[in-house]
């Protein structure tokens, strides 16, 4: 099974805006880079994936991709699920692996989990967050179901696969269970180890 990856970033100036009250500006920029470089090349290490792909939203974000020496794209607007679906016409592979920006604690082990999950039959794959979100999505085939991240989302994507008459599997992994979206996440995430962001 060939499997793409593909992580959206939003504009970088638009990036957690629900950390305005904690965070600068600057620093919400320069927070969203390191995560969104560490997703990247988290990625890129892990042997099942065959390739990823970047979707962005401005220049700064394909410039970060760059950097990790992988291919980006730009997002066509209107919102994540719509960038979603364009990456996800362009990145090819028998299956797609949707991971969010976000994840400062997200390890190889994390994304081999996911894979595994998978089996070899046509299935869908949520890793959820602790708020009911979806940190990885993968399905295979690459568009079986459209994506639907928002509120509640893990549930939105079960849903669907089960209306399509796919195998469904929930998954929970260290890695992927908290993003870092809200205030109250900085505290959870007073540190990292060498691989990860320092936040």
């Amino acid at each position: 099974m060939s499997i793409s990856a593909i992580v959206p970033l939003k504009a970088l100036r638009r990036s957690k805006q629900r950390l305005a009250t904690h965070v600068s500006a600057d620093e919400r920029r320069a927070l969203m880079a390191d995560l969104f470089t560490h997703v990247l090349r988290t990625c890129a290490d892990t042997p099942e994936i065959s390739s990823v792909l970047a979707v962005v939203g401005d220049a700064a974000g394909e410039a970060l991709a760059r950097d990790v020496g992988l291919p980006s794209m730009r997002e066509p607007g209107g919102g994540l699920n719509a960038a979603l679906r364009h990456g996800t016409a362009h990145a090819g592979g028998d299956a797609s692996l949707v991971v969010v920006a976000d994840l400062p604690q997200l390890s190889v082990t994390d994304l081999r989990a996911v894979v595994a999950a998978a089996g070899t039959h046509p299935c869908v794959v949520v890793a959820a967050t602790h708020d009911g979100g979806t940190a990885a999505l993968l399905r295979r085939p690459r568009a079986v179901i459209p994506p639907a991240f928002g509120t509640a989302s893990a549930w939105a994507h079960l849903d669907a696969a089960q209306r399509a008459g796919l195998r469904a599997v929930l998954l929970s992994s260290p890695g992927l269970t908290h993003d870092l979206d809200r205030p109250g996440d900085l505290d959870r995430y007073p540190g990292g180890g060498s691989d990860r962001t320092t936040l």
